[in-house]
């Protein structure tokens, strides 16, 4: 059996999978349902000096396992927020507290936290601190010289310079959380084209699988370029996903959209597909999956010329899944595999080796090749 337990920071959690800070943790009773649902950790809701008010509706659907948001922090007064944080902190899992946003809010925030509730770790939201790096490094400073818990900073997908932000706040921080949701956004009922949401023109912040490959990217980036955990949120709602983040450098994923879509058991859904995915693929830990994209992305061949698509007879069944898939036109028709000549064909002098096709052959037939020629 795999062995789904992450150390970071110190901190032992017994599987990778989290909350992340949203409204799928609003309270106490929220986040010790994420914990009988199997997170491996809790993450509560960010809060702030003064409760939230944010005009309803707040959370609408959007594309496929996507959500629109118009949430910011939590609208519990912070004397109540602290009794719900004591709860969650029950639990016996580790407890991630997220808060914001200025530097003088933290520094209360964290103090008080520190000596009231004691989590394993700090989190805080860069959210609505800016979009360059000074009023990030000075909440970040804040923090780090009010409280002696280690801290995360999580990231948002718009900021401008990432490396840079990573390499300013790295002497205050422990561990980077990449991301939060991606935003402004507007979406609109077409026969009905009145605000989905009550913010002031009806935009919102995008969360859920459209934004997996956003944070992937940055996932990789920050892996690149800092030795300190990270945490990986973004778009994940399967164990293939989770794996995805594992794979670009996270050590620890969080979930919100995916658990405010089908519930609290998608944790441990998720940290129960991850084991069954490890088992199937030979792999012992989670510290095997932690960067394997950046290792096997060293070991990538350069190619030579540009490639053109080939077939392998062994493996193509005829099925025509390619054909019409490309838009030079290079895939030749196909008919039953039990038919003599009816395999898959590419036209080498219409292919550019886009790599497309390949992406609708069931038997894997299709993979790209080098060719004599250079041109396209």
């Amino acid at each position: 059996m795999a062995d789904l337990k992450v150390a970071v920071n110190g901190i032992d959690f017994p599987n990778p999978v989290l909350p992340a800070a949203g409204p799928n943790v609003r309270n106490g009773r929220l986040m010790r349902m994420a914990a009988r649902g199997g997170a491996g950790g809790i993450v509560s809701k960010t809060v702030s000096v003064t409760a939230a008010d944010d005009p309803r509706p707040t959370i609408r659907r959007f594309a496929a396992r996507g959500l629109m948001n118009a949430e910011t922090w939590s609208e519990i007064p912070l004397e109540s927020f602290l009794e719900e944080l004591d709860e969650a902190k029950r639990t016996g899992l580790p407890l991630v507290v997220s808060m914001g946003y200025r530097p003088e809010e933290v520094s209360r925030l964290g103090r008080l936290i520190q000596k009231e509730i004691e989590p394993a770790a700090f989190e805080f939201s860069t959210h609505y601190t800016g979009r360059s790096t000074d009023p990030i490094v000075e909440v970040a400073r804040a923090l780090r010289e009010s409280v002696s818990l280690p801290i995360w900073i999580k990231l948002s997908p718009t900021f401008p310079d990432l490396e840079a932000l990573a390499a300013a706040v790295e002497p205050y921080v422990d561990a980077f959380v990449a991301v939060n949701s991606y935003g402004p956004v507007l979406d609109m009922d077409v026969e009905n084209p009145a605000p989905l949401l009550g913010s002031s023109h009806g935009q919102g912040w995008l969360s859920g699988a459209p934004l997996l490959p956003i944070a992937l990217e940055m996932v990789y980036r920050l892996a690149r370029g800092t030795e300190k955990p990270i945490v990986g949120v973004g778009g994940i709602s399967r164990a293939e996903d989770a794996v995805k983040h594992l794979m670009a450098g996270a050590s620890l994923v969080q979930v919100c959209s995916a658990a405010i879509r089908e519930g609290s058991g998608v944790y441990g859904r998720i940290a129960r597909g991850l084991g069954v995915w490890m088992d199937d693929h030979g792999c012992g830990a989670v510290e095997e999956l932690v960067g394997l994209y950046h290792r096997r992305l060293e070991r990538r061949p350069a190619r030579r010329t540009v490639p053109v698509m080939g077939v392998n007879d062994a493996l193509c069944t005829g099925c025509g899944a390619c054909v019409g898939r490309c838009v030079q036109e290079a895939v030749s028709p196909t008919g039953p595999a039990a038919e003599k000549g009816n395999k898959a064909r590419i036209d080498p002098e219409r292919c550019i080796g886009c790599g497309y096709c390949r992406d609708f052959c069931p038997e894997g037939a299709l993979d790209l090749e080098e060719r004599s020629d250079a041109g396209i």
